[in-house]
């Protein structure tokens, strides 16, 4: 929305003449669609309509501007035709005042935008946002949100400060936007949280996109003076009208889903779930080994995984571990590779002779940071895996419209 914006006012600047002005305005518009004419009145007139109708009085502009002309016999400027048209005919404006244009915009970027991301603000998000949900009720579309936030920037402003925080800040938000289209918003919702409303979008088209704005910021690296910085961020999606039907219950299901992909170990995409568990788990088939840690450390031996997440495990084995013993499992994550992970068995249930699953409760206070990244990047690529791959969708699609040609 805001490139069409900037294009309404690019020509509000180049034009020599009306004739030349209503041309560009009218190709921008069959450049980008029907929101163009409520962007232009929007700019011209300051009055917020829905597409539909912007257009029809757009329409009605140019008639009445063509009729001013020729009742009059001179030239009237398309602005006077406008502001005449909405006090005298459509009885929009009652007292209008006469402002530059270019004056009126600074003030209206600086009550709707982000100081330092150039983002919409957060007042902003909320009025598109009732106002998408409404346009999605009204012609039964879908509508999704992301919900981003930075891993682990604290960190960053506590070691490089506050300066090298807003580069990596704007950085991230140029992303989003190189990535997002036209009709999308996105804004900084507060801190280094940023959320972007996708209209006409359903959940799976909306993980492509956020896993290809994920990749692109973890494939970043920002230079800042003499520092390389890489980070990463987590997101939640919601989507109406499955996950919720009013903004504030849609902005919750995201925020849900943003604690999980937080809890699922960072750097991920996680969707919107009624499941009330803090992590997302993981399968884990395979075998692993476990031993019991103490005074004397106990053998090892092999037991069947089930799942696991970023703050326990889940596993199946031949003989009970009392609740509070402290157990060592090795994951086996690839030739020659291994996961050593320490943690206090919490849970113990029996549901046959020599089964038992036992759930442990991973020990993160006495595993250092590496490990702790270790372990989220395994389950990290473990979830990758199960994800759509947006280049074998794009050429599913491919293949189909060959096909239709073919046919």
């Amino acid at each position: 929305m805001e490139q069409i914006r900037e294009a309404v006012l690019e020509g509000l600047d180049n034009a020599v003449d009306d004739d030349q002005l209503i041309h560009s305005l009218n190709k921008i518009a069959l450049e980008q669609g029907q929101q163009t004419y409520a962007i232009i009145l929007h700019v011209l007139a300051h009055l917020s309509m829905n597409p539909d109708e912007a257009e029809k009085r757009w329409q009605a502009i140019l008639a009445h501007h063509h009729k001013l002309k020729t009742a009059l016999k001179r030239d009237v400027n398309l602005r006077t035709a406008i502001c005449d048209y909405f006090c005298s005919i459509q009885h929009s404006l009652k007292n209008p005042k006469v402002i530059e244009i270019h004056i009126f915009e600074k003030t209206v970027k600086a009550s709707r935008f982000d100081s330092l991301t150039g983002l919409y603000n957060r007042q902003s998000f909320d009025e598109a946002l009732e106002r998408e949900i409404n346009r999605a009720k009204r012609h039964g579309q879908e509508l999704s949100i992301l919900f981003f936030d930075l891993d682990d920037f604290k960190a960053v402003n506590d070691s490089y400060g506050h300066q090298a925080g807003d580069a990596v800040l704007i950085r991230v938000a140029k992303i989003i936007l190189d990535e997002t289209r036209a009709e999308d918003f996105a804004a900084r919702y507060g801190g280094e949280e940023l959320v972007v409303i996708l209209p006409e979008t359903d959940k799976m088209s909306a993980l492509i996109l956020g896993e290809r704005i994920r990749r692109r910021v973890e494939e970043t690296c920002l230079k800042f003076k003499e520092l390389e910085l890489r980070i990463t961020i987590s997101g939640g999606l919601a989507s109406y009208p499955v996950n919720a039907l009013e903004a504030s219950d849609l902005i919750k299901c995201a925020d849900h889903a943003l604690y999980r992909a937080k809890g699922s170990g960072k750097n991920n995409i996680a969707f919107f779930s009624r499941d009330k568990r803090r992590y997302l788990r993981i399968d884990l088939n395979q075998k692993i080994r476990v031993r019991s840690l103490g005074g004397e450390n106990g053998p090892s031996h092999t037991a069947q995984g089930k799942n696991i997440c970023i703050g326990g495990i889940l596993f199946e084995n031949d003989v009970p571990i009392p609740i509070g013993t402290k157990v060592q499992v090795d994951i086996q994550t690839g030739k020659q590779k291994q996961l050593l992970i320490i943690g206090t068995v919490v849970r113990v249930e029996s549901f046959g002779p020599e089964q038992y699953d036992i759930g442990i409760q991973i020990s993160f206070l006495e595993l250092d940071k590496a490990v702790r990244n270790e372990i989220s990047r395994w389950l990290q690529a473990q979830r990758q895996e199960e994800l759509p791959d947006p280049h074998k969708e794009k050429r599913k699609t491919k293949s189909k419209d060959i096909s239709k040609e073919s046919q």
